[in-house]
């Protein structure tokens, strides 16, 4: 059987054809019974469009089926058309799959999705941190303090405990300074992580003895192109 899957957040539209391209079955299911679905169907080959939250749905399904990831935007190219559905494109995948024509995209590894998670989270958090500190030099302006004072430094986050702005804007400073500090000590612990993981992986050892590359450029590098051939081998597509 060829099976492609419409993977939407809660429910996937699942088209399926026999070997003579005929539609067996057309059926909505939760992602949560997704597992069921694929077990009736064990040892098909399957299709899914690489979204948001596909890793999971393509670990579940690939425990019975043979799975493959389209690439989103290569997909587009060949099958765009003026009367998309879920069902239009579920069997549309269905078919491209019976044709051996899917433009597949490589699938992390755990450990790629481990290391990506990690310097993805560091750098949200160190967005989050930069947001306050701007909202600092916001409040600072609007009071004329024109002394240029860094919030993430130990001498910026001193000189603005120790400055007095009205109510409620002390208020505010004091909430920005914490959030700050919290953020802070989550980026350290994260960077500890980070560090502990680069030195477990023999790829990001390898990048890490070129000059200038440290351990959390080299799990970004290992995180964004773990799939290329120089590091974790051949990639799927």
């Amino acid at each position: 059987m060829f099976i492609g899957i419409d993977v939407h957040k809660r429910y996937s539209q699942i088209a399926v054809l026999d070997e003579n391209g005929e539609i067996v079955e057309e059926v909505r299911v939760e992602n949560a019974n997704l597992d069921d679905f694929a077990q009736q169907y064990a040892g098909s080959k399957a299709a899914l469009e690489a979204t948001s939250n596909y890793y999971h749905i393509h670990d579940t399904l690939s425990e019975y089926l043979d799975v493959i990831v389209a690439n989103p935007g290569e997909l587009k190219l060949i099958s765009d058309s003026d009367k998309k559905t879920d069902r239009v494109d579920a069997k549309q995948l269905a078919r491209m799959v019976r044709l051996g024509s899917i433009p597949e995209s490589y699938v992390p590894t755990d450990e790629v999705r481990q290391a990506r998670a990690l310097v993805r989270g560091r750098q949200k958090l160190v967005e989050n941190r930069t947001e306050y500190a701007n909202k600092i030099h916001g409040l600072l302006s609007d009071h004329g303090i024109a002394q240029e004072v860094k919030p993430l430094s130990v001498e910026g986050r001193e000189f603005l405990a120790e400055l007095s702005l009205p109510a409620p804007w002390d208020a505010l400073l004091e909430s920005h300074l914490e959030l700050i500090q919290t953020l802070t000590e989550q980026i350290e612990s994260l960077e500890a992580e980070i560090e502990e993981r680069a030195g477990s992986l023999k790829e990001t050892q390898l990048l890490m003895t070129i000059p200038g590359v440290s351990y959390f450029t080299a799990l970004t590098i290992y995180a964004e192109l773990g799939g290329s051939p120089g590091l974790t081998g051949p990639r799927r597509s």
